[in-house]
């Protein structure tokens, strides 16, 4: 499990990052040998770039399931475009307020700099 954290940081667990009964069943299945020069093309997003366009790299997913059905395979979109959905999400402790300055912010420690309204 590579998500369980990055979805408990963002508040979409146990919803997301975690494999369990109510949780969706969102699954990546890699293929750490195979190889390709990557192009915005491979991806499907309306975003038409990547900033890894042309680079090189090991490792790759060869099936995606989305709630337990096959998304994307081989790199072949198998679903209608669009038939995601929105997943709203909790605030997370990671967005809540330190109750401190971090230092570049706290004029004590930044040169003097009054960086806040």
């Amino acid at each position: 499990m590579t998500s369980t954290n990055v979805a408990k940081i963002y508040g979409l667990h146990p919803r997301k990052g975690t494999i369990a009964v109510g949780s969706d069943a969102d699954i990546a299945i890699w293929d750490p040998d195979k190889e390709l020069t990557v192009t915005w093309d491979l991806l499907h997003d309306n975003v038409g770039y990547t900033p890894y366009e042309g680079r090189q790299v090991k490792g790759w997913p060869v099936m995606v399931l989305s709630r337990g059905n096959v998304v994307v395979e081989d790199g072949d979109l198998k679903v209608d475009r669009g038939s995601g959905q929105f997943v709203s999400r909790s605030l997370s402790q990671a967005a809540q307020p330190l109750g401190r300055l971090v230092p570049e912010m706290d004029p004590a420690r930044n040169f003097g700099a009054d960086l806040l309204p």
